[in-house]
């Protein structure tokens, strides 16, 4: 099929979507694939990130813009005018806006004429705004919500601002990690989203989530049925699954039982399941078991949480392929305290056929059956006993590991998403026809 401007499709977003090494970053990936198989000719305009390589570009993306990100003067301007002063956007809008990367998005408009230009979470929806095309603002997940939350356990070892507080000087980062500091920031910002998320929704042509519920909730707000819809994330099953070729990672043979947990840890909410796991379930569990020890897979690790290391735990940098560590996992475990959306990395350790031990928050939005598929316990206590009964029971482990494969074989795969993505394409074209 011949790639016209009704067949183009223009992508704004924050990270480039490969390669697929974060939950993000491989639900982009993924939408990049399905857009292209649906016969799109696709643009995305990208700022990258800190060891990103825009040269393994995959076939799906039929052309890549890097987007220049402002400077290190321009984003604390637009904090201290744009967000704290004149209170317009929230601090997650502020950092990545550019007026050369705007420049570049309306230039590239014009010159493409796309049917449809999406704009990947709060941080880039402001680019869309005012574009004359079709406006989708693919928001993931309620962000604001996720702040709450954040707000409601207590933010004292957790950084609030993620890998954004790096664009400061040293001595600014210290005085932004105040507990006070942190409070009126946070407190700010949950106001700041919840105005800017309704104002997005108002301004964009549809608004996508990943949760159906988080769709709903939206629309009743906004008294439109149809503005928010709900593309699910899937797995991918032929990757994450233990028939695949996984690469044989080296590790210490120390006679160490090992519970996995993985992602990024620069994010607050990944960063606070790991400190909680450790400091308020670990204990009970060596307690009964000595040798069991706690596998943290992911890179950013902060000195707040360097700080609980101890020799039931360890961390790894950034690796190459979390499933060969996962593998050396006899169970997962994931006592989330806030977070919003889909747990992205849960649905991927059942697809390896992990069994999983989560909070409430954590299984938020998968519909799998407690203690058929996976556990759902948020007193750690009760958590702690639930994982040393996976590991003294290998006929329970086992049980629940194949339940939790074919869970997600049935219901979380990404044929779910290219029919969803596939149902909106054609709304938008009969709106347009219209």
């Amino acid at each position: 099929m011949e790639a016209t401007a009704e067949r183009t499709v223009l992508f704004v977003m924050p990270r480039l979507p490969f390669p697929a090494i974060s939950g993000r970053k491989a639900s982009l990936y993924h939408y990049c694939r399905i857009i292209h198989e649906l016969g799109y000719r696709l643009i995305v305009a990208a700022f990258l990130e800190m060891g990103d390589n825009p040269d393994n570009k995959p076939d799906s993306i039929d052309e890549l813009i890097i987007l220049p990100q402002s400077s290190g003067k321009e984003k604390i301007k637009r904090l201290v005018v744009d967000t704290f002063l004149r209170r317009k956007y929230p601090i997650q809008v502020s950092i990545f806006l550019s007026g050369k990367a705007k420049k570049i998005i309306d230039d590239t408009v014009q010159k493409h004429q796309p049917f449809a230009i999406i704009a990947d979470m709060v941080r880039t929806t402001e680019y869309i705004t005012d574009v004359p095309t079709y406006r989708v603002a693919d928001l993931d997940d309620t962000l604001s919500l996720r702040y709450e939350r954040q707000l409601k356990q207590g933010i004292g070892g957790v950084n609030p601002y993620g890998q954004f507080i790096n664009v400061f000087p040293k001595f600014v980062r210290k005085i932004l990690l105040f507990g006070f500091i942190k409070l009126w920031v946070n407190k700010t910002e949950i106001r700041l989203l919840k105005e800017y998320e309704i104002n997005i929704a108002k301004a964009c042509d549809k608004v996508v989530f990943v949760a159906a519920k988080e769709a709903e909730t939206l629309n009743l707000k906004l008294g439109e049925p149809e503005k928010a819809v709900a593309i699910p994330i899937g797995v991918d099953t032929g990757y994450y699954s233990t028939h695949a070729a996984i690469p044989h990672v080296s590790f210490p043979d120390d006679g160490g039982v090992y519970l996995g947990i993985h992602g990024q840890m620069t994010t607050a909410h990944n960063e606070n399941t790991a400190m909680y796991f450790i400091k308020e379930i670990l204990p009970y569990i060596i307690r009964e078991n000595s040798n069991v020890k706690l596998l943290c897979i992911g890179g950013g690790v902060s000195e707040n949480l360097k700080s609980l290391n101890n020799p039931n735990v360890v961390f790894t940098d950034f690796v190459d392929d979390v499933r060969s560590y996962l593998m050396a996992c006899k169970v997962y475990v994931c006592p989330m305290q806030f977070g919003s959306g889909i747990k992205t990395k849960l649905l991927e350790a059942m697809s390896m056929g992990l069994p999983v031990v989560t909070s409430s928050t954590g299984a938020e939005n998968i519909d799998a059956v407690d203690g058929t598929d996976f556990i759902i316990t948020d007193e750690p206590r009760k958590f702690a006993e639930e994982v040393l009964a996976l590991l003294s029971d290998e006929k329970k482990a086992q049980r629940l590991s194949g339940n939790a494969i074919r869970y997600i074989n049935n219901n979380w795969t990404w044929k779910r998403a290219k029919a969803e993505f596939e149902k909106l394409f054609a709304k938008i074209q009969g709106e347009e026809m219209v």
